[in-house]
């Protein structure tokens, strides 16, 4: 059978979109924070709503399982590897390097909880400019791929859009690769309608699928 999953991102509360057709949908439908995993799904098709953490987390996931992933990227998304993030953006704090200068957990938690919101971004956006110029061929390859990126209103990245928005990024644990190398296929656009076996997007592309996850964000 068929199967429909709403996914969110990592900090939104459950979120049910209300897509036309939704009810003609001849498959199961139900929110990420009920999905039982991907090792039913061996050789079916599937289409992941969205492109943050829950949907790179889910897609992911599935491909590894065998299904066939198309990610459908509504908006530009904010991707940072997970090695530059803790080398650039909290290896000073947290980190073996910070322990052996004479940190420790404490005052590392003093230290990031004493930057005024007012002013934090001015600490960040150096730090993923750095992240930027070190992995310039990692970006280089997802925008070839066709991924939209950016690097939050004002440059600073991910602790400020998470601050902000608590969505729009993704921490890149090996999903993004499989973008770069075309394993999981991309598309673009707003959901219009729900069919049977599929979703519409806005410009008319109808993505057949067995299974279709929402990731909807907050």
């Amino acid at each position: 059978p068929r199967q429909l999953i709403f996914a969110t991102g990592m900090s939104a509360q459950p979120n049910m979109p209300n897509f036309p057709g939704m009810d003609s949908f001849e498959g199961d439908q139900h929110h990420s924070s009920k999905h039982p995993g991907p090792d039913a799904y061996k050789g079916k098709k599937a289409v992941v709503v969205g492109s943050n953490n829950s949907a790179h987390d889910i897609g992911a996931a599935l491909w590894e399982a065998g299904a066939d992933v198309t990610m459908v990227q509504r908006s530009s998304t904010h991707i940072v590897r997970s090695e530059p993030l803790m080398e650039h953006g909290l290896g000073d704090l947290y980190s073996e390097r910070a322990i052996e200068a004479g940190m420790t957990t404490n005052k590392a938690d003093m230290i990031f909880a004493s930057l005024p919101y007012a002013i934090l971004h001015e600490f960040q956006i150096p730090v993923y400019e750095k992240i930027a110029e070190v992995d310039a061929d990692f970006y280089k390859g997802l925008e070839k791929a066709g991924f939209k990126l950016d690097w939050g209103a004002d440059g600073s990245g991910l602790f400020m859009k998470y601050l902000r928005r608590g969505s729009g990024y993704y921490i890149d644990v090996g999903a993004s690769q499989l973008i770069i190398d075309g394993e999981i296929k991309l598309a673009h656009g707003q959901v219009t309608e729900v069919v049977k076996d599929g979703v519409v997007l806005e410009d008319g592309t109808t993505l057949e699928a067995d299974l279709h996850v929402y990731a909807t964000g907050n």
